[in-house]
């Protein structure tokens, strides 16, 4: 088949992915607005929270495991980096997102009701300023990533953005986990959701690793073993959670886990462990599952899948919500206009991807393509 042949094919598939991207879009702010407006505020920005703590994490979390990588200076993983860097267009998005989180604060932290100006100032002090940073530093990042540039400068920039991911994301789970509880908070949770979003990132690189064919079977096997491997400290970091709080027997520190493990969260929390740890770690267990595409695409697309939940057992349990089939469609789609707004932001930057780890045949030009580069 000849590049003229492909291109306009890439060109429709981009449009086609651009609608469904604004019908998502669309949908998830229409659900958000008629929330607003019959007085479910707090229904609303739970979803929203808990699915930008995912999307905003999974951004995050590619970008870290480019950083990372420049640092190891581990040359295996250049076919894929691309992939990864795209994901960088979703983080102004993010950014936007988390103003509107900001806004409706009073609304939804049960410490920001009747709260002071100064302590509301502080709250956004402290989320929009590192959020602003990671931005920045993952900018600078995919940057500094160019063919052309010094290695030297490649590595600064990977150890900013690292520490910098780091200090965001805490700030993150503290503002919009910790602080939704009454109870101690936990001091492995800040970890607990970086390492996670860590892991959702070296998922998305498996993921489209194993779509698009890049790196073939030995990238395959390398990111199944990061992916095994990162999906295992997720879970000891869960264990550590919960030994603490059985341990120490004290009922304050217990109550956040056992609200976790009843109703209609308990079987979500299950099938958070077996998609993000239990099915993974057995199906990526031997040598030739990783180096399948299909049980590397199962893998991280169950991971993605679980990371997505957690989100939600992170947010939805500390609240008093009213548990009704209007607010489960409308915090639905709501999820969906987020992931939406993913898959656009993201999806404009992965024709270049493309072209950055399989250069094109001659006479191909990025705008052919159809994207917004």
């Amino acid at each position: 088949m000849t590049p003229e042949a492909v291109v306009p094919l890439e060109a429709v598939r981009e449009q086609r992915h651009s609608r469904t991207a604004s019908a998502a879009i669309a949908s998830g702010a229409a659900a958000f607005a008629l929330c607003v407006a019959t007085g479910r505020e707090q229904a609303a920005l739970a979803a929203l929270a808990a699915s930008w703590l995912f999307f905003a994490g999974l951004s995050a979390g590619s970008l870290a495991v480019v950083a990372a990588v420049r640092l190891a200076r581990g040359r295996w993983a250049r076919a894929v980096l691309p992939f990864a860097e795209a994901t960088e267009g979703y983080l102004e998005y993010a950014l936007g997102l988390l103003v509107v989180l900001l806004a409706g604060a009073p609304a939804l932290l049960p410490w920001a009701v009747g709260a002071g100006a100064v302590r509301v100032a502080l709250l956004a002090a402290r989320e929009l300023l590192p959020t602003a940073a990671l931005v920045a530093a993952g900018a600078r990042l995919v940057r500094t990533g160019a063919p052309g540039e010094g290695a030297a400068r490649a590595g600064r920039a990977a150890v900013i953005y690292l520490v910098t991911y780091a200090v965001a994301l805490s700030f993150w789970a503290y503002d919009w986990v910790l602080s939704l509880s009454s109870a101690p908070p936990a001091a492995v949770i800040p970890a607990f959701y970086f390492v996670g979003a860590f892991l959702s990132g070296l998922a998305w690189a498996a993921l489209m690793a194993a779509l698009r064919g890049v790196g073939g079977a030995k990238l395959r096997h390398d990111l199944g073993k990061l992916l095994f491997g990162f999906a295992t400290v997720w879970a000891y970091l869960l264990w550590a959670l919960y030994l603490a709080a059985w341990y120490g027997g004290v009922p304050a520190e217990v109550a956040p886990l056992l609200a976790r493990w009843a109703g209609p969260y308990r079987p979500v929390a299950i099938g958070v462990l077996v998609a993000v740890f239990l099915w993974p770690f057995t199906l990526l267990l031997a040598e030739r599952t990783k180096r399948a595409r299909a049980t590397l695409l199962a893998g991280a697309s169950a991971v993605l899948v679980g990371l997505l939940a957690e989100g939600f057992l992170l947010v939805l349990p500390s609240l008093a919500l009213r548990a009704d089939l209007a607010a489960v469609v409308a915090g639905a789609a709501i999820t969906l206009g987020v992931g939406g707004l993913f898959a656009r932001a993201v999806g404009r930057r992965l024709p270049v991807a493309v072209l950055a780890a399989d250069p094109p045949p001659a006479g191909w030009s990025p705008r052919a393509l159809g994207g917004d580069l």
